[in-house]
């Protein structure tokens, strides 16, 4: 039969039965790139639409996104929701890894994400023995305006000859 001949509904059926079982393990998500809980994660409109959020640069958006995804909330006798963990939550560097997000490009997403409110560091972490950095969720990315820093990440201390401005030969 020719394609020319069949209807939509036909066309569709030869597409199910023979083109999507060659395409479909590609297709489906890969379950090792998950972070954080659930299934999803909301995000609020006035969230998305502020002017902080729209001028994020690089991959701090999907940093952020993938932040939110690790917020983990209760339920109140009213049927609300609270959030539980919002100043005790961990990104490593390792998980983004996992995403394809290399270290200097996590570390400038970081950045950004610091400088325009979005998140605050409430643990710097040392990087040795899984001491992770905390961050917190912050809301002064709503009186963000260009130019504005509002974070900045605390300057670390290397350890050894590294930090040392004289050498001796």
């Amino acid at each position: 039969m020719n394609l020319s001949d069949m209807t939509l509904d036909e066309r569709i059926e030869i597409h199910k039965r023979e083109i999507m079982p060659k395409y479909k393990k590609k297709l489906l998500p890969l379950k090792s790139k998950q972070i954080g809980s659930g299934k999803g994660t909301f995000v609020e409109r006035e969230f998305f639409e502020s002017p902080a959020f729209i001028s994020l640069r690089g991959v701090a958006a999907q940093m952020l996104i993938y932040i939110l995804g690790k917020r983990k909330f209760g339920k109140t006798g009213r049927g609300t929701r609270i959030l539980l963990n919002g100043d005790q939550i961990k990104l490593s560097y390792i998980e983004l890894r996992k995403l394809g997000i290399t270290q200097p490009r996590a570390t400038r997403g970081f950045d950004e994400l610091l400088a325009k409110g979005f998140i605050k560091i409430i643990h710097h972490g040392g990087g040795c023995q899984k001491d992770q950095s905390i961050y917190s969720l912050s809301n002064q990315y709503l009186l963000w305006k260009k130019g504005t820093i509002f974070f900045k990440r605390p300057n670390v201390l290397k350890k050894g000859f590294q930090n040392s401005s004289e050498r001796k030969s």
